[in-house]
């Protein structure tokens, strides 16, 4: 771009410079210079008219939650023999839920059976599809509220129908609109389906038609609006449960933390000089004479940029932290305390008075052990209450810091499970049912489109009960990131394929209010 044709907005080229490979890069697509200026041009506007704070907050499932059984039909009848798989007298929604996953499991005469019985679920109602559903009796809530009214009592079932927490139904990676049909001729699948390591790339990156895609959506979303935040220390995208593909970005990576916070180096006392501690005056004086010098070697020299750089990351980040009082109640749960840090550090960056200088911000927390092949139900009266606790609070921390309209908190994971059992627990499927909490969430409903049976062989059904999925990633993405802040136009940089299912009328799914 000539330097007389500059706008006003941009304070430098390198700025300029830093907004186009944030919104062009990020597709492995050659783009038109002119396009890419007018990327940047947006990009940087945006920085001037977007002042409030918002958060998107990932929770990863890894391993394919069983997400049939969290979310069961309920219509219909339940009464009957347990013991037989095929009782006429379980009918209706139900009755075909109950059918296909080979009955109950009661450990006696129909071992091996994954349905979940009727009276344990606890019901929501639908208003759109005018359906009701059951909730995993591990999700509802904790306690009756008129009773306690701790809000983070209320468990996913409490929230929903608070009209703070909804359902997508159905969802998974695609690449266009699939049918028995096109799958049989292989008509533009996802690679690697039912693999875990693709289908959790896919998930991640928003590009299933490809292994070699080095960033994830979530990251190239931060490129583009990166220009929001003034922090230049930490970075706009905040992990909890390691590096991932979902955060990365062209320009921006995820900064790693730990549930206490970020690790500085081991033994290093930024504050020597006032601590008259004889040892840490010589370490902490050593390591900053030594990544304070200039190298001639270039490899030196990055090394020590690089270890500085990350010393000075984790104290501003604890720093920003640690004035953040966050009252509400947290199981003494691994997952729990991770959204508890998660809670501070986005009370240090969106409260009153912000200690940590970004208006945006996407998180990553991950949970392991969804991958039950054997013993899924025990697996589930385990872990769906963990998860269960962890988002009600949560809520709560965004309630009693007043964000809870600036983040919205949603769910992944690999797949679903094979509704029909191996014997033991279920197998790798495709399509299923994800959480989405946040208090803009349009909740008390069900997004997308749940199967209106269940029952083997319906037109979703690939065999066993895998399911085609019905809603693509990019449809549930594409909505988070117009809340977000992202432009319509640059959807397609971020979600290369967002226009075969969403051509930019209204919302995607109409998850936000």
């Amino acid at each position: 771009m000539a330097k007389s044709s500059k706008p006003a907005f941009f304070s430098s080229r390198r700025e300029m410079l830093k907004a186009a490979a944030g919104c062009s890069l990020m597709t492995n697509t050659s783009l038109l210079s002119t396009f890419l200026t007018l990327q940047a041009t947006k990009a940087v506007a945006s920085s001037n008219t977007i002042n409030d704070y918002k958060a998107i907050v990932c929770l990863f499932l890894f391993g394919g939650n069983d997400s049939y059984n969290m979310m069961t039909p309920y219509d219909g009848s339940g009464s009957g023999d347990a013991s037989d798989p095929n009782n006429p007298n379980i009918s209706g929604e139900y009755g075909d839920y109950y059918r296909v996953r080979g009955g109950y499991d009661d450990g006696i005469l129909n071992p091996g059976g994954l349905a979940l019985e009727r009276s344990t679920l606890t019901p929501i109602a639908d208003p759109v599809s005018g359906r009701n559903f059951g909730l995993h009796p591990g999700m509802s809530a904790d306690a009756d509220p008129n009773a306690n009214p701790d809000p983070a009592l209320r468990g996913v079932a409490g929230l929903y129908n608070d009209g703070k927490l909804g359902f997508v139904a159905n969802v998974g990676s695609l690449i266009e609109r699939t049918t028995k049909t096109t799958y049989q001729q292989r008509v533009n699948l996802p690679l690697g389906l039912f693999s875990h390591a693709d289908l959790q790339r896919h998930w991640m990156s928003g590009v299933p038609q490809s292994r070699n895609q080095l960033t994830g959506w979530g990251g190239r979303i931060a490129d583009c609006l990166q220009s929001t935040n003034s922090e230049p220390t930490v970075s706009m995208n905040i992990s909890i449960g390691g590096v991932n593909l979902f955060q990365a970005g062209a320009n921006v990576t995820p900064y790693a933390i730990g549930s206490n916070g970020a690790t500085v180096v081991s033994n290093y006392f930024p504050d020597y000089d006032a601590t008259g501690n004889y040892q840490n005056k010589i370490f902490s004086r050593a390591t900053d004479n030594v990544l304070g010098q200039t190298y001639n070697d270039l490899l030196e020299a990055s090394f020590a940029a690089t270890h500085r750089n990350s010393i000075d990351a984790a104290i501003a980040f604890n720093d920003g932290i640690s004035g953040v009082n966050i009252n509400t109640t947290f199981a003494d749960e691994g997952l729990s305390n991770r959204f508890k840090t998660i809670a501070k550090v986005i009370g240090a960056a969106g409260g009153p008075t912000p200690t940590l200088a970004q208006k945006r911000q996407v998180f990553f927390i991950s949970e392991g052990g969804w991958d039950n092949h054997g013993d899924v139900l025990p697996a589930q009266q385990n872990k769906l209450p963990v998860v269960s606790r962890a988002l009600t609070s949560f809520y709560a921390a965004m309630e009693e810091l007043g964000l809870q309209d600036s983040v919205v908190t949603f769910t992944a994971s690999d797949f679903a499970r094979t509704l029909g059992s191996n014997g033991q627990g279920s197998d790798h499927a495709w399509g299923g049912n994800q959480i989405v909490m946040g208090g803009q969430v349009a909740g008390g409903k069900v997004f997308g489109e749940y199967p209106l049976s269940l029952a083997a062989g319906n037109d979703l059904d690939l065999g066993r009960g895998r399911l085609i999925p019905k809603i693509s990633v990019d449809e549930f993405a594409a909505d988070l990131a117009l809340w977000f802040g992202l432009s319509n136009s640059d959807l397609d940089l971020v979600l290369p394929n967002i226009r075969t299912f969403y051509d930019g009328t209204g919302s995607p799914l109409g998850i936000m209010a």
